[in-house]
């Protein structure tokens, strides 16, 4: 009989000997897992899986895609702009009342306007504030009056009452005013402003109007309605604020009372600093970054670029560094406003002799080592400053500034002089205190401190902070490389004051470093070294006890700590993924949920620091730029392969005289064909469309990198090649071991082209900080798109003049998709590292390409099939696939294919098989859709408590309030009117957004008739909207907006009007229903029969519930325990809740067969009520909790559930025929898949 302790010893080094590994497969609102152990065999085992699904850190409607902030702030802003125009109107009817100047308001009226919305209905000042075109009643002929002629203030109450209605309209228009810090001032939208407020100004000189009241007033009385006064821009320095000095001179208003009234109309709070949102410097961490409008920072990126210009003068045998003379003849180039291309640099050094790019393939006398198209950083705060003080405006300034003495006595050195003006410019909104600024500060005259009140700046920031950049600008400016000059540039802060004044120390440190940047071809150990890792060991030589940690060093970024050991839970978490660096909402969410599932396994000890992580990034992940030029490049492709299908159906038909239908593989070889220009590039034979189509192709699909010697199946690696060539004489051999490279290199030469064209494409599309926002992402997803199609091109061309494959290319090729795939990579590497290394990531990135390939060998995918995305299971299965990739599989995969082309071409007998990870993987994954539960995780912050720090005069505190986040109803408002004895509702909507369907649905008859008629006479709707259709042609009444019945029964009442009707109807202001929040269903009996109940509330019900603190603090519940009819609450429903459902009894579940609980669990996906007759019935959308589907291809069938009924993707039933068990109630389902009742 064994030994006891032989047998466990035995089993513990089996175990110790498995490698744990975690496979992940990320997507923007999806996360595959699973936990896999590898023996010393490369034999794998399962261990667990699991799959979440869960929102998207974006919203998309109609496949547009909307940032959830973005949208939550543009509401926010309107709700602000309203509120602070109701407090401008109640400040100055402050003023107003106190003077007389208005019907007299109580304080406690103007505060309830002011504090609760509730308007000011007192019957005087509604009738001061009406018109009456009978009275020559209304505002602009109150300004007009106001304007020129002098009122009885003192005894008449009339007069007085029309200067306060005159002020008052002008609180309540008050004008575009310009604002130098605004970021939209240079805005295509601002330009627009601008020019209409100029156009405005130039109409009342021809109209001989001085003020805009009184040509307002002149509009009104001859052209009535036929033009629209309040659409127009107007200036509020301009137009409103001298009007308003004007009907103060005129009416001789006191001093105190006018400047008390233009700083009520007038005032505008100042813009918010961007500086406390700033991140920190990724060299010196305490620090925020410094603007890119700072003339220092200016600098550092003029020299970072000056520095690395190389050329090649007819005198040079080798690319050199500028010299003194070359540098000083192109910097003043840098100075100017707008970028510009390399090609000025080069004309200036290289004058009227040829130049061009030292990779052309022409030999130029002048070479340099970038493209002539490459844009070159300009200096547009310093161009500014030396046109107002000169070329050596940095003396100037220290010269004439009048603030250059610090507190201590001590003079400013010019960078801080520099950075004094930097910040003046930077801060002050208004150019009148700038020009002053100018005047006595900097001893300007008139002319100079004009031009300098006209500086503008960008308003963006560096990565860098400004301490770090004065650091590295001390070296830049003796002419160093930036990738030299960082890794100097914070030894003198390392070593000390005291060892950088040495001249000796310092030149011998110096020369160490050198040294150590350069290290010796023949000192293999310091090859092996890292340049930080050299440079770290000359400091420290030098200087011992240097904290050399501190050096800065290119590739510095914002690392995340190392993960801390939690106690509670003896095991390792990982900490917040949150970072600076990635803004990206989408792929924030996505880490976010990785770690919430990599901190539960940790927990579990199912894994710990030692597993191995293998990992898949979804390219969605990218930013919403580069997102959207994906989508547009597929859809790109989408279109010419319908092209492609169509032109496959005619040629064909035109050479053989058959028909035929284009499979996916006849249109990839079309592809080919077009962009081989209907040649085979190894022989340069002519091809047909027949040679590669129908039955027998003489021409097939070859991998230009030969799958055994690790080229993959992407397009990029593949062409339309002569069977028999391929199979006799290229076989495994790469494209330049052929012998007749040279003649595959002359075909190729028009894709060399092409890249060219589209390089220079890419860097003619550019952007710069002043665009508006809308055209600079514009643009970048256009450059995103020519650098798709460059990749692509570019990829191809690399493959044929490859001359010999990197080790692991096709495991790097695409693997990472930018800079989430970098930081995902070290968020994951704080805690996972290589147990042998652990400076080194335990952390490996597959790219989906391979992941694809693997799928179908191990028969989880036909070979020309697409992948189906129908069921939620499939991330399951990727990250099973994912986690069986590794170092074993990429060389077991290129000796298949050796063997597959060797077994094609009839070199081997037996077809090879691909071994799997274990027996009965394709099995077991195959069933996991019978079996596996998705867990959904659906978040609701419609009451979420909203905590953030205010700063007051008292300090800062901690606040709490509440937050309603997402949409509380639609955004179209409705009316009613009695129709015919009932109630309808309708909308008011511009006569062109109809159809001729929708003319009947118009309410008024008249109108009706009118427009009918218009478009009976010109043929078409089109074409009467054209011509216009008049409601009073002589007065020139257009019918622009016309109201239309709609389909509404039940809208929900939102608000009061203001202006109360006596119709009860018409008292209110009615929208659609958004959502509803949560559903209640209640049980009871009632003679010995069974009875529901329900309750349903909407988003706007449940948001004034939880507004109310006391609700929370209470404990208050949203929705009774008890029905009307007295039933206790059974069930609470939200959308997104999960719910087990069962069919007269929770014991039909059989929690020990998952294949049983699969089929039972649906999430709620609506919540809605249906009225038959006098009846109302609760109604509940169900979806099975695999479906992937989108809802528009779901038909959801009616009915309760029923025992072995056929699997039913979506179900709508009554609130009367759920019978189920309710997640969060009954049960809970952990992110593992785990079910642990709650009730028995």
């Amino acid at each position: 009989m064994p030994n006891f302790w032989s047998i466990f010893t035995e089993n513990l080094q089996t175990y110790l000997m498995k490698t744990r590994i975690l496979g992940l497969d990320t997507g923007t609102n999806s996360l595959g897992w699973a936990v896999v152990d590898r023996d010393e065999n490369n034999q794998y085992t399962p261990i667990c899986r699991g799959d979440l699904i869960f929102t998207e850190g974006v919203k998309q409607e109609k496949g547009i895609e909307f940032s959830l902030a973005a949208e939550r702030t543009s509401y926010r802003a309107s709700r602000r702009h309203y509120f602070r125009r109701r407090l401008r109107k109640v400040e100055v009817l402050k003023v107003l009342v106190k003077h007389k100047l208005c019907p007299p308001l109580s304080d406690e009226a103007l505060n309830r306007w002011h504090t609760k919305k509730e308007y000011p209905l007192d019957e005087d000042f509604i009738l001061w504030q009406r018109t009456s075109e009978a009275d020559n009643k209304n505002p602009y002929h109150d300004r007009h009056i106001c304007l020129h002629h002098k009122l009885n203030l003192k005894d008449s109450q009339t007069d007085r009452y029309t200067l306060g209605r005159a002020l008052y309209h002008l609180t309540q228009r008050r004008g575009f005013l310009s604002n130098r810090l605004d970021q939209n001032e240079e805005a295509e939208e601002t330009g627009k402003v601008k020019s209409a407020i100029s156009e405005l100004s130039k109409e009342m000189k021809e109209a001989g109007c001085e003020f805009l009241g009184d040509y307002f007033y002149l509009l009104y009385r001859t052209e009535g309605n036929r033009v629209r006064i309040r659409s127009r821009y107007t200036d509020r320095e301009k137009h409103y604020l001298q009007e308003f000095k004007e009907i103060c001179r005129v009416q001789e208003l006191d001093k105190d009372l006018a400047k008390a009234l233009e700083k009520k109309i007038f005032f505008q709070r100042p813009l918010k600093s961007q500086r406390q949102g700033v991140g920190k410097c990724t060299m010196e961490k305490g620090h925020s970054r410094c603007a890119v409008s700072h003339p220092l920072y200016e600098e550092y990126r003029m020299l970072c670029y000056l520095n690395n210009i190389r050329i090649k003068t007819p005198f040079d045998d080798r690319l050199r560094p500028l010299n003194a003379e070359e540098r000083e003849k192109i910097t003043p180039l840098f100075y100017q406003k707008s970028n510009f291309d390399f090609k000025k640099i080069a004309k200036k050094l290289a004058g009227k002799t040829p130049f061009g790019w030292i990779r052309d393939e022409e030999d130029w006398p002048y070479q340099f080592n970038y493209r002539m198209t490459q844009e070159a950083p300009v200096c547009p705060t310093t161009a500014q400053l030396i046109k107002v003080f000169g070329e050596d405006w940095k003396a100037a300034l220290a010269e004439t500034y009048t603030m250059s003495t610090k507190q201590d006595g001590t003079l400013k050195t010019e960078d801080e002089i520099c950075t004094d003006i930097w910040n003046v410019l930077y801060s002050f909104s208004s150019k009148e205190k700038l020009k002053e600024f100018g005047l006595k500060k900097l001893q300007l005259d008139e002319v100079q401190a004009k031009a300098f009140s006209e500086i503008r700046l960008t308003r963006d920031f560096a990565s860098l902070s400004l301490k770090a950049i004065r650091k590295i600008l001390f070296f830049l400016r003796t002419g160093e490389d930036y990738s030299k000059a960082i890794f100097l540039a914070n030894i003198p802060t390392i070593v000390g004051e005291e060892i950088w004044s040495n001249i000796e120390r310092r030149s011998r440190l110096l020369y160490k470093v050198d040294l150590a940047l350069r290290p010796q071809e023949e000192d293999e150990a310091e090859e092996h070294r890292t340049i930080a890792e050299r440079i770290k060991a000359a400091v420290a030589a030098e200087v011992p006890d240097a904290p050399i940690d501190l050096l800065y060093h290119p590739s510095m970024i914002e690392a995340y700590p190392d993960a801390k050991r939690n106690e509670r839970f003896d095991c390792y978490q990982l900490g917040s993924p949150k970072t600076n660096a990635v803004r990206n909402p989408m792929a924030m969410r996505s880490l976010h949920m990785v770690r919430k599932v990599i901190n539960h396994l940790l927990r579990k000890h199912i894994i710990d620091e030692k597993t191995e992580i293998h990992i898949e990034y979804a390219r969605e992940l990218n930013d919403a730029n580069k997102r959207q030029a994906i989508a547009d490049w597929q859809r790109e492709l989408s279109k010419r392969h319908t092209a492609y299908a169509q032109n496959i159906r005619q040629l064909y038909k035109a050479e053989t005289g058959l028909e035929i239908e284009p499979t996916k593989a006849d249109i990839l070889k079309y592809q080919l064909w077009e962009e081989q220009q209907h040649v085979c590039l190894y022989t340069g034979k002519k091809i047909g469309i027949a040679d590669f189509l129908g039955a027998n192709p003489k021409f097939d699909i070859e991998h230009t990198i030969p799958r055994s010697r690790g080229g993959d199946s992407t397009q990029e690696n593949l062409t339309l090649c002569e069977s028999k060539f391929n199979r006799d004489i290229k076989r495994d051999k790469l494209p330049t071991e052929l012998a007749n490279y040279e003649e595959i290199l002359a075909r190729i030469e028009h894709w060399k082209k092409q890249c060219y064209a589209l390089k220079l494409k890419r860097d003619g599309i550019r952007t710069h900080s002043g665009l508006e926002k809308s055209i600079k992402d514009s643009k970048i997803r256009r450059r995103h798109l020519v650098g798709l199609e460059y990749g692509y091109l570019k990829g191809k061309y690399d493959r044929f003049t490859m001359k010999e494959v990197p080790e692991g290319f096709s495991r790097r090729q695409g693997a990472g998709i930018g800079l989430i795939s970098k930081y995902a990579g070290l968020f994951l590497k704080s805690l996972f590292k290589d147990p042998k290394n652990p400076n080194r990531s335990n952390v490996y990135v597959v790219k989906g390409a391979i992941t694809a390939e693997f799928r179908k060998l191990w028969g989880l995918q036909q070979a020309d099939e697409a992948k189906s995305r129908e069921n939620h299971t499939h991330h399951c299965i990727d990250a099973y696939t994912i986690a069986c990739i590794g170092p074993c599989e990429y060389a077991a995969l290129a000796a298949y294919y050796r063997s597959d082309e060797e077994f094609k071409y009839g070199r081997r007998r037996e077809k090879p098989q691909f071994e799997k990870p274990w027996p009965t993987f394709t099995e077991d994954l195959l069933k996991l859709q019978e079996e596996l539960l998705i867990v959904h995780q659906t978040t609701d912050k419609l009451g979420k408590r909203d905590r953030r720090k205010v700063k007051t005069p008292r300090g800062k505190f901690l606040t709490g309030g509440d937050s309603a986040r997402g949409r509380l109803h639609q955004e179209t408002y409705y009316g009613a009117i009695n129709y015919d004895g009932n109630i309808k509702y309708v909308v008011r909507k511009p006569l062109g957004s109809l159809t001729e369907k929708d003319l009947d649905k118009i309410v008024d008859e008249t109108v009706k008739g009118i427009v009918k008629g218009a478009v009976e006479a010109k043929g078409s709707l089109k074409e009467a909207l054209a011509d216009g259709i008049y409601m009073n042609k002589e007065k020139g009444i257009l019918i622009k907006r016309v109201r239309i019945f709609t389909r509404l029964t039940q809208p929900l009442a939102l608000r009061s009007l203001r202006d109360q009707s006596q119709k009860e109807h018409k008292r209110k202001v009615y929208v659609t229903n958004e959502g509803n929040y949560m559903m209640a269903i209640y049980e009871g009996v009632v003679k010995g029969k069974t009875k529901r109940e329900f309750d349903l509330v909407n988003n706007i019900e449940a948001a004034k519930f939880f507004r109310k603190g006391n609700n929370r603090a209470q404990g208050l519940p949203l929705l009774p325990e008890k029905s009307a009819s007295d039933f206790p609450l059974k069930h609470t429903l939200k959308i997104g809740t999960l719910v087990l459902l069962y069919e007269t009894s929770p014991s039909e579940i059989d929690f020990s067969d998952p294949k049983d609980i699969a089929k039972r669990l649906y999430k709620v996906v609506g919540l809605s009520t249906l009225h038959i007759n006098k009846y109302i019935y609760g109604i509940i959308s169900l979806r099975h909790h695999q479906e992937a589907r989108p809802t528009g291809e779901l038909k959801f069938k009616n009915g309760e559930f029923r025992n072995g009924e056929a699997l039913r993707p979506a179900i709508t039933m009554l609130h009367s025929q759920l019978n189920a068990l309710v997640e969060g109630q009954d049960f809970d389902l952990d992110i593992t898949g785990k079910i642990t009742l709650k009730r028995p």
